[in-house]
C-alpha cells in the first residue's frame, strides 16, 4: 500500500519556556516496519522539514469555558495546508503521530483536515497519546479510523494487512477503530508485547529529513556534533503513578543485544556521518553485566563517539566502575529522575528511589566529569510545602556535588497515567470539553498552567518555581564560580553543557521570531 507517515507541527504558547524538538524516533520504527513489509512509503516531519518556522495557528475549533490567551497559540513547523500540499495523491493510508497530550487539540485538527482532503485515504493514528485516550480521540474527529495501541511495529504491519485483503479488523490485536454503525471505538484484544527486540527492523532514516535535523540542531542532548537517537531497551519495569508508560508499554522489560546497537551505530556513522547517540530509553540502565558488556564493546573497537543519557535514568547501577566506563565509551552527559527530593513523595508516586544511593550516584558520575542534569516535578498531588523544602535541599545537595542543571516540570497529568485516572474520578478532571487539553498547550509558561494541588496554592507554586530554580543555580555558581562564566561562553559560542543553557538559548531565539511577527503581545 502507499503509506504516508505523518509527524504533526507543534502546537505551542509562545511564552512557553521549553522549545525542545528532537528526531521523531518511534515514527522511523514505524517507516522501517512498513519498508520491511514491501509497502510504499511517504514521510513528512513538519517539526524536522522547519523546526525554525512559527506561524500563527489559526482559527482552531475549541469547546472552552476558561479564559485564556488564544491569541498567544502558535504552530512551530509546516502547516497543515503546507503537509496537505506534500501528500502524494497515491496515498492510500495516513498515518499520524500523536505522541503527546498536549499536542492533542492540533492533532484532532489535522486529522479531520487531512481526512477532508484526501477523503479516499484512511486516516489511523498512534503513539503515546493515542494509546491512552483512544476513545476520545475516535469520538472528537470524524476522520479518524483506527487506532493503532501501544507498540505499534507489528500491529500497523497486520492491519494494513486485512486492509489490503479487506479482512474485518476486530481479527487485529492492539487495535482501537470506528464502528461504521454507531461512530464509537471498537477495541480488540490488546497485543502481546515484542520480545525479541533484536528482530525488530532498524529505524527507517532514509525518508526523514536527517540533514535538517542537523542543520537546526533537532535533537535532545546538548553536544554539537551529529546525532541521531537510540532504543537500546524497550519499557520500562516500574510503574510510577505520573507515566503512562505502564499504558503504552506494560511493565516488561527487554534490552537489545549490546552489538546489536553497537551495529547500528555503525550503520549510522557510515551513513549519515554520525558521531553522537542520544539514548532515547525510559529506563537505560538497569543491569549492571548489560552496561559494562555495551561500553567494553565500544572501548574496545575504539569507536570514535560520543553519546549521551537525556531522558532519564535510573541510579541503581552507576557505580564507580560504570561511571568509569560510561565515560570511556564516550558518554558525556547522563540525567537522573529523581523528580522529588522528599521521601515521602516518593513513596506516594511509587518511583523507588532511595535518595542516598541516588547522590553516591551522582558522585561518581561526577568524579568521571560527565555532565550531570536532573528531571524534577513540582506540583504533585498530596505535595505539601515541607515536600518542596525537602526538594530545595535536595537540589542544593545535588549542586553541592557538582550536578549541573536540572529540568524543572510542573506536574501535569498524562492520559493513561494512574494519577490521571484519579483526577478524573475526584472530578478535577472534566474530558467533557476542551478545557484540559488546553491547559496542557500552557503547561511550560511560567504562571499559566494548571495545578491540581489543593493545599498549596498556585501562587504559592509560582513562587516555589522561581525558588527552586533560583536556589539550584544560585548555589551552583557559588559553589562552582567558573560556571557563571561557562554559561556566558557557552550562551555566545553556542557550545551548551546542559539543558538550561541550552533551552535559554532556544528560547531567546524563538522568543525574537515571535516578536518579529508580532505573534505575541509587546512588553
Amino acid at each position: 500500500m502507499n503509506v504516508c507517515l505523518i509527524r504533526p507541527p507543534r502546537c505551542l504558547d509562545n511564552e512557553s519556556v521549553v522549545v525542545d524538538n528532537s528526531p521523531a524516533l518511534g515514527l522511523a520504527f514505524i517507516a522501517g516496519a512498513l519498508k520491511h513489509a514491501g509497502h510504499t512509503i511517504t514521510v513528512i516531519d513538519a517539526i524536522g522539514e522547519n523546526p525554525i518556522q512559527i506561524s500563527p495557528i489559526g482559527d482552531l475549533p475549541l469547546d472552552i469555558t476558561v479564559k485564556v490567551p488564544l491569541e498567544r497559540l502558535s504552530v512551530n513547523g509546516l502547516s497543515a495546508m503546507e503537509i496537505a500540499e506534500r501528500i502524494p495523491q497515491s496515498t492510500e493510508v495516513i498515518g499520524i503521530s500523536a505522541m503527546f497530550s498536549n499536542n492533542w487539540l492540533f492533532d484532532r485538527y489535522l486529522i479531520d483536515f487531512l481526512g477532508e482532503r484526501f477523503p479516499h485515504a484512511i486516516v489511523i493514528a498512534g503513539g503515546e497519546s493515542i494509546t491512552a485516550m483512544a476513545e476520545i480521540a475516535i469520538r472528537q474527529t470524524t476522520r479518524l479510523a483506527v487506532c493503532v495501541l501501544g507498540e505499534g511495529e507489528e500491529t500497523i504491519v497486520e492491519l494494513l494487512a486485512n486492509l489490503v485483503n479487506k479482512k474485518d479488523l476486530a481479527n487485529v490485536s492492539g487495535i482501537a477503530y470506528r464502528c461504521h454503525e454507531t461512530g464509537q471505538a471498537v477495541f480488540t484484544t490488546r497485543r502481546t508485547r515484542l520480545k525479541n527486540v533484536d528482530e525488530i527492523p532498524l529505524p527507517a532514516w532514509e525518508y526523514f529529513p536527517v540533514d535538517k535535523y542537523q542543520k537546526y540542531e533537532v535533537k535532545w542532548g546538548i553536544t554539537k556534533q551529529k546525532s541521531l537517537p537510540l532504543l537500546a531497551t524497550r519499557g520500562c519495569p516500574y510503574s510510577c503513578t505520573f507515566c503512562s508508560s505502564p499504558q503504552m508499554w506494560g511493565t516488561r522489560y527487554y534490552m537489545r543485544e549490546p552489538m546489536h546497537i553497537i551495529q547500528e551505530m555503525e550503520h549510522l556513522m557510515a551513513t549519515y556521518g554520525i558521531t553522537n547517540f542520544d539514548f532515547y530509553d525510559l529506563t537505560a540502565i538497569l543491569k549492571k553485566s548489560w552496561i559494562i558488556e555495551f561500553t567494553n564493546e565500544i572501548i574496545q573497537r575504539k569507536l570514535d563517539i560520543t553519546w549521551e543519557l537525556p531522558v532519564g535514568t535510573r541510579s541503581e547501577v552507576i557505580d564507580d566502575q560504570v561511571a568509569h566506563n560510561l565515560y570511556l565509551s564516550g558518554c558525556r552527559q547522563v540525567t537522573y529522575a529523581p523528580e522529588t527530593g522528599s521521601n515521602k513523595m516518593l513513596k506516594l508516586i511509587k518511583k523507588k528511589v532511595k535518595i542516598s544511593n541516588m547522590l553516591q550516584s551522582m558522585r561518581y558520575s561526577y568524579k568521571e566529569k560527565m555532565f550531570i542534569n536532573l528531571n524534577m516535578i513540582i506540583g504533585l498531588p498530596d505535595e505539601t510545602h515541607a515536600d518542596l523544602w525537602h526538594t530545595i535541599w535536595f537540589l542544593l545537595r545535588t549542586s553541592w556535588i557538582g550536578v549541573h542543571g536540572i529540568a524543572l516540570a510542573i506536574f501535569q497529568p498524562y492520559p493513561g497515567s494512574a494519577l490521571f485516572s484519579r483526577l478524573v474520578q475526584e472530578k478535577k478532571i472534566d474530558l467533557s470539553n476542551d478545557d484540559f487539553f488546553l491547559s496542557l498547550v500552557f503547561m511550560d509558561s511560567y504562571g499559566k498552567g494548571k495545578y491540581y494541588n489543593t493545599s498549596i496554592s498556585p501562587r504559592w507554586y509560582q513562587v516555589y518555581d522561581i525558588l527552586t530554580v533560583l536556589v539550584f543555580y544560585g548555589s551552583n555558581f557559588l559553589f562552582h564560580p567558573i560556571r557563571f562564566y561557562k554559561l556566558i561562553r557557552n550562551l555566545v559560542t553556542y557550545k551548551y553543557e546542559n539543558r538550561m543553557e541550552r533551552n535559554l538559548a532556544a528560547y531567546l531565539k524563538k522568543y525574537r521570531v515571535v516578536r518579529q511577527k508580532g505573534l505575541a503581545p509587546q512588553a
